[in-house]
């Protein structure tokens, strides 16, 4: 949590107040969160989901949607604020595959039975629902039952250890999910004849999960967000092969689901058969600080500029230091809070009381440096692409000559994902981020003062 919700006015307070992690709280949101942000993206995609919400709540019919995003481009504050919006009509039951699953040895089925045992646990808690509820028990038997029959393997729990009545060890199950089991001949194939009949009863138990909730708590409903599995550090590879197992299940589930993916999972080959048919996607766009003819958007960087004036007051910035920090981060307000703080450090080793353009120079050196390392590739992979073909796409793109070389293939994938392309808009056009612009002239692809890149 942000420890203060007030602009900082010395450069000690600004790690107080900027930070890349998400606006959670009400006060934090009211602070911080700008609109000129949802107007710079040209299109409010967490606005659209919030109609879809509001429909399906009425109607009683299951939301499913995929929220979808680059790195840094701010999908967990749009959820929380989504969500904060919609307490009246919604419960979210939110869960990180980052810190309750172990990618080392993740199961598609292990998802799923994180979101039962979970949900059975909120909705088991005394602040939920009450336990007067004459429903409740019978349900918590049966996912009992199924998990003491069915997956004590897997879980690592003795069918003892459940106990009688409607006793689940709710602790030890999350903590043995979270741990992970190794694979073992035979097992998994096992495990998966049991997939089906697991999605059976997690239907049985959302829609009475959702019943309990509507019954006592003014016809609130569950919504299960699943979030960073962009972080979790599965490869390409194997976040497909996930979504190719969960595919039937989250197809046949009954409820309200929000599962935000990387963005690259939409474009890839694999898309249709990772992604439900049932499932909408919606797109939240990068910022685009130049127009597509290389233009400064003025519009753009004034708005990144009130998200970090709500945070930091400008008088700790040099003349330009801020728009130059606006510039260079792309429209990536992670890579402008990062630069920022770097800069800041800077500034207070010299025991300066202002942020100067040597700072912000370093400080925007700096994550150059890591884009172009980025570009870069390990020499283990026979596969990999070369330098020069990302060199040569970079400048196509730049150029605007080609339209074809917007169309997604493994080159432009790699581009998006290192986040050397970024993707602007409802338009749907994408651009080169004003740092590679620099590599670009830097390598004398581009004419020495080229427009876009990382200098007002």
């Amino acid at each position: 949590m942000l420890l203060q919700t007030t602009p900082a006015t010395t450069l000690a307070q600004i790690p107080r107040t900027l930070h890349p992690e998400a606006l959670e709280t009400p006060e934090e949101l009211q602070a911080f969160y700008k609109t000129e942000i949802e107007n710079a993206r040209g299109i409010d995609r967490t606005g659209q989901m919030k109609i879809c919400l509001e429909d399906a709540h009425a109607a009683q019919l299951p939301f499913k949607a995929f929220l979808l995003g680059h790195p840094g481009v701010g999908k967990t504050t749009e959820v929380n604020k989504l969500l904060l919006e919609l307490e009246q009509q919604f419960r979210p039951l939110r869960l990180s595959v980052l810190s309750e699953l172990n990618p080392g040895t993740l199961r598609y089925y292990d998802v799923l039975l994180l979101i039962l045992i979970r949900l059975v646990f909120e909705v088991s808690q005394a602040q939920v629902i009450g336990f007067e509820d004459t429903d409740l028990p019978k349900m918590l038997a049966d996912v009992r039952d199924h998990l003491a029959k069915k997956w004590t393997r897997h879980l690592q729990v003795d069918a003892a250890e459940f106990g009688a009545g409607v006793s689940i060890p709710f602790l030890k199950l999350f903590g043995n999910i979270k741990q992970g089991r190794t694979r073992e001949r035979g097992s998994e194939e096992y495990e998966l004849s049991l997939v089906s009949e697991l999605t059976d009863l997690m239907n049985t138990v959302l829609q009475e999960c959702n019943r309990l909730l509507r019954k006592h708590q003014e016809s609130r409903e569950w919504v299960v967000v699943l979030e960073d599995l962009e972080k979790i550090g599965l490869s390409p590879t194997a976040l497909k092969e996930l979504f190719m197992g969960l595919r039937p299940s989250l197809q046949s589930l009954d409820g309200h689901f929000i599962v935000v993916i990387p963005i690259w999972l939409k474009y890839s080959k694999d898309a249709d058969i990772c992604r439900p048919p049932n499932f909408e996607s919606f797109v939240l766009p990068d910022i685009a600080v130049y127009q597509q003819s290389h233009q400064r958007d003025e519009k753009t960087i004034a708005a990144l500029k009130a998200v970090v004036t709500a945070r930091v007051n400008e008088d700790l910035f040099a003349d330009g230091v801020l728009e130059r920090f606006c510039i260079a981060s792309g429209g990536n307000l992670r890579d402008l809070f990062l630069m920022i703080r770097s800069a800041m450090l800077s500034a207070r080793l010299r025991y300066a009381n202002t942020i100067s353009a040597e700072d912000a120079d370093t400080a925007v050196a700096g994550l150059r440096i890591d884009y172009k390392n980025s570009l870069g590739s390990t020499g283990q992979d026979d596969a990999e692409t070369p330098l020069s073909k990302k060199l040569d796409r970079l400048v196509a793109i730049y150029q605007r000559k080609d339209p074809s070389v917007e169309v997604p293939d493994p080159v432009l994938y790699l581009l998006l994902r290192r986040r050397c392309v970024l993707q602007y808009n409802g338009a749907g056009w994408v651009g080169v981020h004003p740092l590679l612009v620099d590599l670009l002239i830097e390598f004398r692809k581009l004419e020495p003062g080229s427009p876009g890149g990382s200098l007002p």
